[in-house]
């Protein structure tokens, strides 16, 4: 009930994020930050503010496409919160491709004699399989209708120019 009734503002405990304020700091020019210093004026506060890329609730950021970060996107500001989320993305995209790449290497590396036997379950495998004849009965169905109706607009469309 205390904290509730303290009325301390200077507090570090109560300081907040202020995005407005971070993006006006760093697209200050050099000119307009010497002009504010001779001016007598305070320059805004140097961005505190850190994040953390390794904390596991956040791993959609990096996976998910439903939260790609696009630079050229209008409303995008260049923060250093947003450099490091960028940075972060593009270093585990990197490690991913490395660990593909290994993979791949190491299959590829596997003994002669067991690319034999796998050459041979895949000759094996592919006698086994008959050839197939036809589609699937709807969707033959389906490919059929289709052609039908695209050729009546057509028919339709010659007709109106004619």
């Amino acid at each position: 009930m205390a904290l509730l009734m303290e009325d301390d503002t200077d507090d570090p405990r109560h300081a907040h994020f202020n995005y407005d304020q971070i993006v006006e700091q760093q697209n200050l020019s050099k000119k307009k930050r010497k002009k504010l210093l001779k001016k007598g004026e305070e320059l805004l506060e140097d961005d505190s503010f850190q994040v953390d890329v390794e904390d596991p609730r956040f791993q959609a950021i990096y996976t998910s496409h439903l939260f790609s970060l696009d630079p050229s996107h209008p409303s995008y500001r260049k923060t250093r919160a947003m450099q490091s989320l960028l940075e972060e993305k593009r270093r585990r995209r990197e490690e991913q491709q490395r660990h593909l790449e290994d993979t791949l290497d190491a299959q590829e590396a596997t003994p002669p004699h067991r690319q034999e036997a796998a050459a041979e379950r895949r000759e094996n495998d592919s006698e086994r399989e008959t050839p197939k004849t036809g589609m699937d009965p709807s969707l033959s169905l389906l490919v059929k209708s289709i052609k039908s109706k695209t050729q009546q607009f057509q028919a339709r469309k010659k007709q109106k120019t004619l």
